[in-house]
């Protein structure tokens, strides 16, 4: 493929991945907002957590899981990339661990309905983050399947 030209089937994948990109986030933001709010509620009056939750949950989740996909994307073998290939994986347990507690302390019945609401929310809300980078990356087919070094600027 000529360099600049974006062919059907990149526009087809970017589609793709941003029709999931604009359901998933949202709805995952909104989840991690709301199950901290409602978290923060059962918290002691005084506590300044329950200003924070709502706020700081949703901030963690975007922003690390995006680190951590936008190293493991960019990175290859030869080129490590922020995190690199194996430093994103105890951001992610991280973001998970905190998308389960909010999901689990702030439903208002904690059952095995609740736990798998919010594993469904979770994997959802977090395969969108993840995929974010490749479906903003220009070359978006070479990023999906190339893991070999590319080759540096002349």
């Amino acid at each position: 493929m000529a360099k600049g030209k974006i062919g059907p089937a990149d526009w087809a994948m970017r589609a793709v991945l941003w029709l999931y990109a604009l359901v998933s986030i949202p709805l995952y933001l909104w989840f991690l907002h709301h199950m901290g709010d409602r978290w923060g509620q059962r918290l002691p009056a005084d506590d300044d957590l329950r200003f924070w939750l709502p706020i700081v949950v949703p901030l963690a989740a975007f922003s690390f899981t995006t680190m951590s996909s936008t190293s493991w994307w960019c990175s290859t073998e030869a080129r490590p990339f922020l995190l690199g290939r194996r430093g994103w994986r105890f951001m992610m347990v991280f973001v998970v661990a905190l998308s389960l507690m909010a999901g689990f302390f702030g439903s208002a019945h904690r059952d095995f309905i609740a736990v798998v609401l919010t594993v469904m929310v979770t994997t959802i809300g977090t395969v969108g983050l993840w995929l974010l980078p490749p479906a903003l990356s220009p070359r978006l087919l070479d990023t999906l399947s190339s893991r070999k070094a590319p080759a540096g600027p002349s």
